[in-house]
């Protein structure tokens, strides 16, 4: 299943540089279990997106938990076009 991970950035310069900090020396991937697609920063670097793959619950927690205590965090599954085609087909009347 896929994810939306979307993240903001703090504006306190110590969160902020605290999150380059971590990002820089682990690149920012996420643990065994959950599969990074892509990653997007938004042009004002106050926050972006992680698009993810995983079965892993716990693999998601534990991404959160990496970088809960320098940004605000929403984690929410997403499904692609082709999946919600299918869907609505079956569903149409």
């Amino acid at each position: 299943m896929k994810f939306m991970l979307t993240f903001s950035l703090s504006a306190d310069a110590a969160s902020r540089e605290e999150a380059i900090a971590r990002f820089q020396k682990t690149g920012g991937l996420p643990p065994k279990g959950a599969k990074l697609i892509g990653r997007w920063t938004r042009a004002d670097f106050s926050g972006g997106y992680d698009l993810i793959e995983s079965d892993d619950s716990k693999a998601l927690t534990q991404y959160a938990l990496m970088w809960s205590d320098v940004m605000e965090l929403s984690i929410v599954p997403v499904v692609e076009d082709s999946e919600l085609s299918e869907v609505l087909k079956r569903s149409a009347k």
